[in-house]
């Protein structure tokens, strides 16, 4: 018995074989459209924005140069998630073991500041650049989780993880020459 395919699924099986027949659009569609699947899924692999952008686009390379070797137009994405895979885990053997992004993150207003102290503190906080200040604001003033964080505003966890990070370190960095 024949498996029935969706329109959506007959449309992509022929993207697929146009793609593997050399149509660089037809292969440039396919991607943009699992382009967010595959950076998280980067992400989860190497935990690092720069790292997970580098294996996507070592990923989509290699997926054109060997997209005659995909056997099963419906496998499209496996085929795909298997490249990323093995381009992830070559760059984890190249570089150093790192700590998770999220170890290190305090809270930005820890108990026993002087008012001084709290004044800095939220200056810093308001002089950081949105995404960020928001981000900081429920993490560590509202409370929320980084999970809850991704749900409500609708960016991956990955990407919020990192942001924190990087806001993190911008107020560390802020708060340092204020007491220089």
């Amino acid at each position: 018995m024949k498996e029935r395919l969706t329109p959506e699924a007959k449309g992509r099986r022929a993207l697929v074989k146009k793609a593997q027949r050399g149509d660089p659009r037809a292969f440039e569609e396919l991607v943009v459209g699992e382009q967010e699947y595959l950076y998280r899924m980067a992400y989860l692999q190497v935990r690092s924005e720069a790292d997970a952008l580098d294996v996507v686009q070592e990923t989509i390379l290699k997926a054109y140069k060997s997209r005659k070797t995909l056997r099963d137009p419906d496998l499209f994405r496996s085929w795909l998630t298997k490249i990323l895979i093995n381009a992830a885990l070559d760059l984890l053997r190249r570089r150093k073991p790192q700590e998770p992004l999220e170890e290190n993150l305090e809270a930005p207003a820890p108990q026993g500041l002087s008012p001084e102290e709290r004044m800095d503190l939220y200056q810093a906080l308001e002089d950081l650049s949105e995404p960020y200040r928001g981000l900081v604001k429920l993490k560590y003033l509202d409370g929320y989780t980084i999970r809850e964080i991704s749900e409500s505003t609708g960016m991956p966890a990955g990407t919020v993880s990192v942001y924190l990070r990087r806001a993190m370190d911008k107020l560390r960095a802020s708060l340092k020459e204020g007491a220089v």
